[in-house]
Order: structure tokens, then C-alpha cells, then sequence
């Protein structure tokens, strides 16, 4: 096990050095970039690892209504600054992050710009140019990540991981391994397990001929044949208003929960001060699962791809399955209401009014109520 207690008393001392360490990167700083997100972690296997890939240089600043980053390089083009803007706060800059290039060590140090308030602090331990180690400590814990090569390669990582506890050291044990394999084409596959558990795929190429729009046309397939058959399932006996196709991620169409929304409790919450609360999955009498498991190898690969693509289209394919149910004769199901639709919401219901739009367009009561 590796000794954090050196490194979390510099994480602890780290406020006094915000002014210090920025004063330093900035003058490290010879060119600045923007760019969409952030990029040059140093970890092996980061993006990689996180189905994330690594922000791209812009050639002006974004609108400001969008997150961004600007990341100032050193004379020797390496990252010594990065700054993140935040577009919910319509582009403010929100945390910095100072990296210092030492013989054999880069430290790395993220801050609050509010307040100078430390996030983290890691510690990348480098042996003939090559990294061995990543230690970490942060405002909730620490931890150390050691990796394994294959010639320039690297084909495991092992993560080890401490929560803080008051008056303690930490003490971090083994967290997640992450093992990678190769072929003449690169990166063909990473799986990642806890302790005592089975490997997980979390990433793998896909096979020759796979393209996101076939993909998508199996999921859609399954999703419109076992929607119903889950809902029959419920054995639902009084009047429904509506089905919701409920997902908490949008690049993963295929991970959906289905909830039915009774009359009854329509009534009921049309009282309620806010009139989106009929459309809330929380509030909804019934919930059920959808197997998927006929396409599951299919839509794992739609979702990796979605996600490395940061593509939106998650929801709306998921709009466009609601939108094909629509048509589908639910009252041999269960009991309907004359407004019966069928929609997509997230849990947080941040694209209701799109995807409402979207499944009742032409309909004389766009929003169906009380």
C-alpha cells in the first residue's frame, strides 16, 4: 500500500499556496487555448475508461451559454493552466486548475476561484518517462492508481480508494482493476471489476460493418415489442392518462423504466401549485422494467457510441419510440383516458417541454390536463 499521509498534509496546507500557484502557472503560461472540455488528463486510460473523450481545440471562445475551458501551455507545450466556465452561470469561471513539472513528479492542483478553496491534489510519479503512479488526495478522500505496460502499452490499471474520516489517515484498499487489451488496430477492449466481482465490459470496439443507425433500428425494435408487453404485465384495472418512458441518461436510450400514470392521481395532483407535476414519474402510480436482454450486446455498443460521440440523439430516439407507441391500440392493454399519450422524460424532467412537443404535435390538445 502506498503511504498518502506526506501528500494529504500538502493537500491540507493547499489554501494557504491558491495565490502562490497561480501567480506561478500564469507565468508559466506562454499560449492559451480554448477548448470544449477538458483534455490532457495524464492518468493511462482516463477518457478511455470513463466512455469520455478528450475536449477539442476551438478556434475562438464558444457562446457563453455553452461549458468550456482555456488552457494555457508552458514554453516546453506542456498544460500548466486550465480554467473551466461554466454555461449555466452563463460563463463564468468557476474552478482552476494549476499543474507544477518537476524532475520525475507533476503536481496537480484544482481550486475553487470563488472562494480559493482546494478541490484535490495528485501527484504523478514518472520513471524513464513513462508514468507508474497516480496519487490523489482530495475533500472527500484519496487514493492511488499504480499501472502495468506492455512495451509502451499500458494493460492494467489498479485503483485503490479511501473515504476521509474525521482524525484518520487515509487508508485506501483496492478499488476497481481495470485491464486493457490490443490489437494490431489499437484499443479492442477494456474491462473493469470491483473486488471479488466479474469483469465488466466497459468498452469494446465495435465490429466491422457496426453503425449507430442500425444499431439503433434493433433497440427500437425490442423497445416497441416489450414496452407493451411490460406494461400488460402491470395488469393495470383503472384508467390511465399516460405512459412514461422514463431514462436517467440520454445516450443510453435502451436503460428505460416505464411508469403509468393513473386518472385518480391526475386529479389529485391538478391541485398541486405546479402543473408539470401530472407529467413527474415520482408522482406515477406503477413502474416496471424492459427487458432488453435479446439486444443487450447491441445496445451496450449503441450506448458506448452515443457517449463517445457526445451525441443528444439518445433522447430523441427515445421520443421517436414514444411517438411510434402513440399509434399502438392501448386500450386493449389497459384502461385509457380519451388523452392518453405515451412520452419521454428524464428524471429530472429538464427536456419535458421538447419531448412533449415532440410526441403530440398535431394533436388538438397538445398537453393533455385534468
Amino acid at each position: 500500500m502506498i503511504d498518502l499521509s506526506g501528500l494529504d498534509e500538502r493537500f491540507a496546507r493547499l489554501a494557504e499556496e491558491y495565490g502562490q500557484r497561480r501567480a506561478a502557472a500564469y507565468a508559466e503560461a506562454v499560449r492559451w487555448e480554448w477548448y470544449d472540455d477538458d483534455a490532457f488528463d495524464l492518468r493511462p486510460l482516463y477518457y478511455e475508461r470513463s466512455l469520455w473523450r478528450p475536449g477539442r481545440r476551438l478556434a475562438e471562445r464558444p457562446p457563453v451559454s455553452r461549458d468550456h475551458v482555456q488552457i494555457g501551455f508552458d514554453a516546453d507545450d506542456r498544460l500548466v493552466v486550465l480554467l473551466e466556465y461554466s454555461g449555466f452561470l452563463d460563463g463564468t469561471l468557476y474552478y482552476e486548475t494549476f499543474r507544477t513539472h518537476l524532475t520525475g513528479i507533476v503536481e496537480e492542483a484544482r481550486f475553487h476561484v470563488a472562494d480559493g478553496k482546494p478541490i484535490y491534489l495528485h501527484e504523478y510519479r514518472f520513471e524513464a518517462g513513462r508514468i507508474g503512479q497516480a496519487l490523489i488526495a482530495a475533500v472527500a478522500g484519496g487514493g492511488y492508481e499504480t499501472y502495468d505496460y506492455d512495451g509502451d502499452r499500458v494493460t492494467r490499471v489498479a485503483v485503490h480508494h479511501a473515504a476521509r474520516r474525521r482524525g484518520a489517515p487515509l487508508r485506501p484498499e483496492p478499488w476497481t482493476v481495470i485491464g486493457a487489451a490490443y490489437d494490431g488496430e489499437g484499443l479492442s477492449r477494456l474491462e473493469i471489476s470491483a473486488p471479488g466481482g466479474p469483469a465488466q465490459v466497459k468498452y469494446e470496439r465495435p465490429p466491422a460493418g457496426f453503425t449507430v443507425e442500425s444499431a439503433w433500428r434493433t433497440v427500437r425494435e425490442e423497445l416497441l415489442t416489450q414496452i407493451p408487453r411490460s406494461v400488460r404485465a402491470l395488469a393495470v384495472d383503472e384508467p390511465a392518462y399516460c405512459v412514461a418512458l422514463v431514462y436517467e441518461d440520454p445516450l443510453d436510450p435502451a436503460d428505460v423504466l416505464v411508469n403509468v400514470g393513473l386518472e385518480r392521481d391526475r386529479v389529485r395532483l391538478a391541485g398541486d401549485s405546479d402543473p408539470e407535476d401530472v407529467w413527474s414519474p415520482a408522482d406515477m402510480a406503477h413502474e416496471t422494467p424492459v427487458d432488453v436482454r435479446a439486444v443487450a450486446g447491441t445496445a451496450r455498443l449503441l450506448a458506448q457510441e452515443l457517449t463517445l460521440s457526445r451525441s443528444d440523439r439518445g433522447g430523441e430516439l427515445l421520443c421517436e419510440v414514444a411517438r411510434s407507441l402513440g399509434a399502438v391500440d392501448w386500450s386493449a392493454i389497459l384502461p385509457i383516458t380519451e388523452d392518453f399519450v405515451v412520452y419521454a422524460v428524464d428524471l429530472e424532467m429538464a427536456d419535458l417541454d421538447r419531448n412533449m412537443r415532440a410526441v403530440t404535435e398535431g394533436r388538438d390538445a397538445p398537453f393533455p390536463g385534468p
